[in-house]
């Protein structure tokens, strides 16, 4: 594949979790699949140059389903008639779990990828779009990073022993009381991220 020219080097990889989970009550779920996220943030993707969009989930009927959706858009049908759409699907990749994508990573380049959580919650220790960016522009850099967004009411923390690096939340402008909205949709999250780390 013919990746867009980007501003950094550094191999990037993007994740939407489905499990591990929380609900509104704080409770381990596994959440569905939607179609709407499977084809905007694989648009959002193929525009920044991210070398694959894997989508995490392991129930067996999810896979069924996206397995189908991502089929129709393999066919020479397809192909001739919506070659924009062929063209931001083919970054897209079912995985049952976050494993299954590190090694995916890892057969690739031959290293662990730097797992950077993303999260609407303000986290300990997080780091600004701008400083990030930097260290993606380095061109000494080679290890391969895999930004994880989250679906449901956020990533679980048994999944935090896997992260390196967390991003600062999406705020808008400050109203009168001082508070920035920030409950966006992922795949608003998703084309905003990608926007300040990759964008001209």
């Amino acid at each position: 594949m013919c990746y867009p020219k980007v501003l950094v080097a550094t191999p990037v990889y993007l994740v939407l979790l489905h499990y591990p989970m929380t609900n509104r009550l704080g409770e381990l779920v596994t959440t569905a699949v939607t179609n709407m996220d499977i084809h905007d943030i694989s648009r959002s993707a193929r525009t920044y140059g991210i070398r694959k969009y894997f989508i995490v989930n392991p129930l067996e009927i999810q896979h069924e389903l996206v397995g189908r959706l991502l089929g129709h858009w393999q066919t020479e049908h397809s192909r001739m008639h919506h070659p924009d759409r062929v063209s931001a699907l083919s970054v897209a990749r079912l995985a049952r779990d976050f494993d299954e994508v590190k090694k995916a990573i890892r057969d690739e380049h031959g290293e662990e990828p730097e797992v950077v959580l993303t999260d609407a919650r303000p986290l300990p220790n997080s780091i600004s779009y701008a400083d990030y960016r930097q260290e993606l522009m380095d061109p000494k850099r080679t290890r391969p990073c895999v930004l994880v967004f989250g679906t449901g009411w956020g990533v679980a923390e048994i999944f935090h022993p896997e992260v390196h690096r967390i991003l600062a939340p999406v705020y808008g402008p400050k109203d009168e009381e001082g508070e920035g909205y920030n409950h966006l949709s992922v795949r608003s999250a998703v084309a905003i991220i990608l926007d300040r780390l990759f964008g001209h």
